[in-house]
């Protein structure tokens, strides 16, 4: 099968990229809500886990998976994540990374999972 790459599907394309990092946080008063969580009080380590998705306008790498990568990356080593919870930190992302960028007239979705276990997700919609 030919696809012409002056045609747009007539589904939304997407590219995704995953990155993770190692931080700490804790969740204050956590006990107040169950006390069997109280644990959670004490500052402790997670490997992050990032999923990305971005909109894009054609078929043809309009942005290209490394460079999205590596942007990511260098934005996750430059800010402060420690002591957020998932979605705190997916909307840093989104807010100080991906729309700066990548501009705001795209979707995105960002999912910050702890260990890969658990997730936040922020959506964006332009």
């Amino acid at each position: 099968m030919i696809i012409k790459q002056d045609i747009r599907p007539a589904n939304e394309t997407f590219i995704k990229v995953r990155a993770e990092f190692e931080g700490y946080h804790y969740y204050p008063n956590a006990s107040s809500i169950d006390p069997r969580i109280q644990f959670l009080e004490n500052e402790h380590r997670h490997m992050f886990k990032v999923e990305v998705k971005i909109s894009v306008t054609h078929l043809d790498r309009e942005l290209e998976f490394f460079l999205v990568k590596w942007a990511l990356q260098e934005h996750i080593k430059d800010s402060k994540m420690n002591h957020m919870s998932c979605e705190m930190i997916a909307t840093n992302i989104l807010q100080n990374h991906l729309i700066p960028k990548y501009g705001s007239d795209r979707y995105y979705e960002i999912v910050v999972s702890e260990d890969g276990e658990s997730d936040g997700i922020i959506e964006y919609k332009p």
